[in-house]
């Protein structure tokens, strides 16, 4: 159940050209939720990332973002998250407890992209903060940023009956690349040397790392003026 968007490319017409797909959503989510307005959410959020994206293209200072997705979490997941931290089994819980009922995980070429989309997503009007941090690696060797956030839905013309809060993952494309080979090694539970495998993907992580870092500051020196290097 994801939307993804992104700037597919220019035209003719020498213009951004866009492609997003639609969000899916089950039966058992929309029971649940009740509230069609976690829907409307995920899209505000996706309208203003669009919005900068588009905004940066347009000063020359490139895109800040690559393709980027939002999800709802399934009904039987957040059921079972809820029961874990011992909160009721309602909606209300799963949009004020636990905060990651929706979300988008943003995906960015270079670490200082990370930095300057998050300032910019701060400035948007009406943004409210729960939570905004720059994660410590995971044991596994992990990194993101996250932020907990509320956006204000623009022409509705009332208030909404609880807030709903969205989480949102920044991270790099090769922190992404990484997590998505992570992920799919995770299902091949039984195998041999299992201590040896989480060793080797936490090196993997930590010289990715690496690379980001360095990568950054070969920008860095490409974007310099001359006589800074000199």
């Amino acid at each position: 159940m994801l939307i993804a968007a992104h700037i597919s490319g220019i035209n003719g017409k020498g213009e951004l050209v866009y492609e997003q797909s639609i969000l899916e959503i089950s039966a058992a989510e929309r029971k649940f939720f009740c509230e069609g307005t976690i829907l409307l959410e995920i899209e505000e959020l996706l309208s203003c990332t669009d919005m900068i994206q588009r905004c940066q293209v347009s000063l020359g200072r490139g895109d800040p973002m690559a393709p980027f997705q939002s999800r709802i979490k399934r009904a039987d997941s957040i059921r079972e998250k809820l029961e874990r931290h011992g909160l009721p089994i309602t909606t209300d819980s799963a949009l004020k407890a636990v905060w990651a009922a929706a979300g988008s995980r943003l995906v960015c070429p270079f670490v200082q992209n990370i930095y300057q989309t998050t300032d910019l997503i701060r400035a948007i009007p009406g943004v409210r903060i729960q939570k905004d941090s720059n994660h410590e690696p995971k044991p596994n060797g992990y990194r993101s940023y996250h932020m907990i956030l509320s956006l204000p839905l623009r022409f509705l013309g009332r208030q909404l009956s609880s807030t709903i809060w969205l989480e949102v993952q920044l991270r790099t494309i090769a922190m992404d690349c990484w997590t998505c080979m992570e992920h799919q090694l995770k299902y091949k539970r039984s195998v041999p040397s299992q201590k040896l495998i989480v060793q080797e993907l936490k090196r993997c992580a930590d010289e990715i790392t690496s690379t980001d870092l360095s990568l950054q500051a070969i920008r860095e020196l490409i974007e310099s003026p001359e006589e800074e290097l000199e």
